[in-house]
């Protein structure tokens, strides 16, 4: 991708943001000014707004089903050659992300790992060994097994491992600045970003912290985490809630919609639409359906304040009443 084409794809998020922010019910009157004057500073920002008005202009007819569908081909082919059309459709997709959306449902970037799983998706493995490895749904492994160590490299993601213990042969889960090493059978390892948590659902772990060589070990029961740069644990946790993904079941314990629905889309082969800001004041708590999401968003709707519609039966909107 040329410099040119990348400039404007940020452009075009960049306008997304305004999008979702001035089409929220009570903009403020400096984010209105903050938009005209972002507006002037180049004719790009100008063309890439109006590209946006329009498409959301269209989705907003709800009631017509063949123009969503009609709207989100015309998105997903816009301005790709065919010879390269699925790395087009991927840049194409990610126009969407200004609207708080997260569009790696194509898991383009997983490909070349071991394992791995989509959006929607989860998978049991049974490695060489005997110990058995769960991916939760976008989670990407590396698995290398030599004389020495037992290694599974942890991309992103998170995953539950039911290892056999050996402790002349030991198993490791490694991220990019931590390694996980089981001093007895069952465990899960999830990172995000920087940081990674781990919780040990039986017998023990010791976690590491390479970059400061500080280790913990953490008990059945107990959690620990690298988030920040700094190694906490380990502490108290309830294992059947933090891994109830495991059962195809999502616990929210007075968190923010937004992370809920975070979380949840996960698990859905489809785009959540919604504006962060609006909806991250609002607490939830409820034990959600990850094998059936559209349960999961009717559960949510019957809140009063929230309000959920679908377009094309693959893009959720997710909004107050």
């Amino acid at each position: 991708m040329s410099a040119n084409q990348t400039s404007y794809q940020h452009k075009l998020k960049q306008a997304a943001d305004w999008c979702a922010l001035l089409h929220s019910d009570s903009p403020a009157d400096e984010d209105i000014q903050a938009h005209h004057q972002w507006l002037n500073l180049h004719p790009d920002n100008q063309k890439a707004y109006a590209e946006l008005q329009a498409l959301w202009g269209e989705f907003d007819t709800p009631e017509d089903t063949d123009l969503n569908v009609r709207v989100l081909n015309n998105v997903l082919d816009k301005d790709k050659p065919r010879s390269v059309s699925l790395a087009k459709t991927f840049l194409s997709v990610t126009l969407f992300a200004g609207f708080g959306l997260l569009l790696n449902h194509l898991g383009l970037s997983g490909v070349t790992a071991d394992h791995y799983t989509l959006k929607g998706q989860t998978q049991t493995i049974q490695l060489q060994d005997g110990s058995v490895l769960t991916l939760n749904a976008e989670t990407q492994v590396d698995i290398e097994y030599n004389a020495d160590t037992r290694l599974i490299r942890l991309f992103k993601g998170e995953i539950h491992v039911e290892a056999i213990t050996n402790p002349s042969w030991p198993l490791v889960v490694a991220t990019h600045n931590t390694s996980a090493t089981a001093l007895g059978t069952s465990f899960s390892v999830k990172t995000k970003g920087q940081d990674t948590f781990v919780v040990v659902s039986e017998s023990k772990v010791e976690l590491c912290y390479l970059p400061q060589h500080r280790c913990v070990i953490g008990q059945q029961g107990q959690a620990m985490e690298v988030a920040d740069r700094y190694l906490t644990g380990p502490y108290q946790t309830n294992p059947d809630i933090r891994l109830a993904w495991l059962n195809n079941r999502l616990v929210a314990n007075d968190i923010s919609l937004t992370e809920l629905l975070e979380s949840l889309e996960s698990y859905y082969p489809g785009v959540f639409v919604y504006q962060h800001s609006e909806l991250s004041q609002i607490r939830v708590s409820g034990v959600y359906p990850t094998d059936d999401v559209d349960l999961a968003l009717k559960m949510l709707t019957s809140d009063p304040a929230i309000k959920h519609r679908s377009i094309a039966n693959y893009i959720q909107v997710i909004s107050l009443k």
